[in-house]
């Protein structure tokens, strides 16, 4: 296949902002792409007017096989198109099957075509999400005209629009859809320039970009690479051709690319338009934030003093131990089977190369990490003791997730999966006292199998700069990214938490993480919490602290309709306290444990809210609506307690605004949507 190089195409303008000086060094692009109208999420809340008075499966198969229980539910009820299995696996503690596929279409993938199915130990399908092709809508309408027809049907008929209709009959009996003639009009390099141009980054010799084009052996599938592109470190960018769905149900040519960047932050994932040069969607799988928050124990320095632990690592999650990756592999730095942690203060691309501190070795033959620290110095002087800590807390987060579900079949992060299934080579990589940037922290998820990234930074708020690796609050909502990001969708679906309302909760579940890992047995139901009090210098960066009053806390579900909250960081605010309510609630019924690794987890109220938190994250589709995530929480406490707690739950998203008549409509439209607000509960928790 020959590639012209010159080809002339017409671009967008892109909204885009350089980071200042005092923030991380990252090119400010909006994550953005088509809304699907026809989305649709099916669990029994969403079918039920009653909660759970419908327990009904939508599908019954052989218990011994569900992967083939949801693709022969699939071919009968949801759909004629081809497809692929892309990832399949089993929660061990509720027995439940989560099956992810992606739409093929004339052999290309649809990058926004996916339906993922829950299917019980039974072999019941108990829920699915869909958002495959179906062909264009007769009727063309904007996002924005198409929100206000359908708000007016809502105003004057009272519809229940989020979740879409059921579909009626058999898949096989629908009119077939044709895809728009694959025939590219661009080259790849042309794409790769109209995104650089989008990113008003300048390619200054684009003639030395080329073709490399490898076939394995394995599959007849080509891997095209496009080599000496400046953009990223090692100047390759990965590049395919797929499909795209379109706001108004159209069905696009495009080239899918991942992008390293070389000078910034940013990993970017996009599709260009290979007819257009149309930049199509963008998803940054480095997830921003700047905030402070608490851990189990002890938070910061001035929460509590530094304590010296013995042996810390879980001998299920990590059974090599922390600084080990294989039996021949042992290290006495901060790297292991989980994670490389050290310095980058240089702003380097060579990770393997970043300083590291050397532990040193008892006459027992145990490593020991101990670094004093002054704080009346320059973070500088103790970057050896915020490595240990970085180091220490990714191990930490990795252990305890790894018991509550987040294991190598459903995509964590390890260098060597132990033959326990997902894709190995995927160590986080941990950068302390990150030179690219100040008074921020994010975290790259790429798919299973690619490295996640995190980087910390300083915060030069205060007179005496203070190093945010010491504040493991803002280390475990960093990883709680790469948590969200492999649980939704799949481990091998890294664009499911991109924008909108589906990006705003990939910042709440951090944020909650974070402050449920600051409780213990002196909280109850009337304690506050504040976000960013260390490393900003003493006052929280969120606009209102984590409480049960709506005087302290007024956030609702509405108040998202507002410009303020268009930002993924501010209705991520909403979503942690809406999780916030739920957990106090059933912090009213139940104790709390100190004890995260319990095998009684639904025994306390912070061990059930994080299982139950992780269990929906799995059922959940990929891009979901407040109301959707509401539901697959509310679903996965029904396989778990079979609906003990039931009302528990509802009470505390309806008191927020996200009760059983909550709707939306452009729940993920870049200008805000429109939310009609619900403080209802199901008849049965009146």
């Amino acid at each position: 296949m020959k590639f012209s190089k010159s080809q002339s195409y017409s671009l967008l303008a892109a909204m885009v902002v350089v980071a200042s000086a005092t923030s991380a060094h990252r090119v400010r692009v909006q994550p953005f792409g088509p809304e699907l109208a026809h989305q649709e999420y099916h669990a029994p809340t969403s079918i039920s007017t009653a909660g759970f008075a419908t327990d009904k499966s939508f599908f019954t198969g052989s218990a011994s096989n569900p992967q083939k229980v949801a693709t022969d539910f699939v071919e009968q009820h949801l759909t004629s198109s081809q497809y692929i299995v892309k990832n399949t696996y089993t929660s061990k503690h509720n027995g439940v099957t989560h099956v992810y596929l992606r739409q093929l279409i004339d052999g290309l993938e649809v990058v926004n075509g996916d339906i993922n199915v829950n299917v019980d130990k039974n072999g019941n399908v108990i829920s699915y999400g869909d958002s495959f092709y179906k062909g264009q809508r007769t009727e063309s309408l904007s996002i924005k005209d198409w929100i206000q027809k359908e708000s007016e049907n809502i105003l004057e008929k009272g519809r229940q629009l989020n979740f879409g209709r059921r579909r009626r009959g058999n898949a096989h009996d629908q009119e077939l859809f044709l895809a728009p003639e694959a025939k590219a009009t661009i080259s790849p390099q042309d794409a790769v320039l109209s995104f650089a141009r989008f990113l008003n980054v300048e390619i200054v010799r684009p003639e030395d970009m080329d073709i490399t084009t490898t076939y394995s052996l394995n599959s007849d599938k080509a891997e095209v690479v496009l080599t000496n592109c400046p953009l990223t470190a090692n100047g390759k960018v990965p590049i395919n051709q797929a499909y795209i769905q379109t706001e108004n149900g159209a069905l696009e040519l495009v080239y899918d690319f991942q992008v390293e960047m070389k000078d910034t932050d940013n990993w970017f994932h996009a599709q260009v338009n290979a007819k257009t040069g149309k930049v199509m969607q963008v998803i940054d799988w480095v997830a921003d934030a700047t905030f402070n928050v608490y851990p189990m124990g002890v938070n910061d320095p001035e929460d509590g003093d530094r304590k010296m632990v013995v042996n810390p690592e879980d001998k299920l999650a990590s059974p090599l131990g922390w600084n080990r990756q294989a039996q021949n592999k042992n290290f006495t730095t901060t790297i292991g089977n989980n994670v490389y942690a050290g310095e980058n203060r240089r702003n380097g691309n060579d990770w393997q190369n970043n300083p590291k501190p050397e532990g040193k070795l008892s006459k027992d033959g145990d490593l020991i990490f101990d670094f004093k620290i002054d704080f009346e110095k320059d973070p500088s002087t103790y970057v050896d003791a915020a490595i240990t800590n970085l180091f220490y807390w990714n191990n930490q987060i990795h252990d305890v997730f790894y018991h509550y579900g987040f294991d190598e079949p459903a995509g964590n992060f390890q260098e060597n999966n132990l033959g326990r299934g997902g894709l190995s080579g995927d160590a986080v990589i941990a950068n302390a006292q990150d030179g690219s940037g100040y008074n921020n922290a994010n975290f790259a998820t790429p798919p299973d199998g690619q490295r996640g990234q995190m980087r910390m930074y300083v915060w030069d708020i205060t007179e005496i700069p203070r190093d945010g690796d010491l504040e493991s609050g803002i280390i475990i909502h960093e990883y709680a990214h790469g948590i969200s990001t492999r649980l939704t969708g799949g481990p091998a679906n890294s664009g499911c938490l991109a924008w909108g309302e589906a990006g705003g909760m990939g910042e709440g579940w951090g944020d909650f993480f974070a402050t449920m890992f600051r409780q213990n047995e002196t909280h109850n139901y009337h304690s506050e919490f504040e976000m960013a009090t260390y490393a900003a210098g003493g006052r929280g960066i969120r606009r209102f602290p984590y409480s049960t009053s709506l005087q302290t806390n007024p956030e609702t579900f509405k108040i998202m309709d507002g410009q303020a909250y268009w930002g993924v960081h501010a209705k991520g605010e909403v979503w942690a306290e809406m999780l916030f309510e739920v957990y106090q609630n059933l912090h009213l019924r139940l104790p709390f444990t100190d004890d995260w690794y319990t095998r009684d987890k639904t025994d306390y109220a912070n061990t059930l809210v994080l299982q139950l938190v992780v269990d929906g994250l799995k059922l959940q589709p990929c891009m979901p609506s407040f109301i959707q995530a509401r539901d697959a929480i509310i679903q996965a406490e029904k396989l778990l307690t079979n609906g003990r707690y039931h009302c528990d739950i509802w009470k505390g998203f309806a008191k927020r605004g996200l009760g059983l008549k909550a709707r939306v409509i452009g729940a993920n439209a870049p200008f805000g949507g429109l939310r009609f607000e619900s403080f209802a509960l199901p008849s049965t928790c009146e």
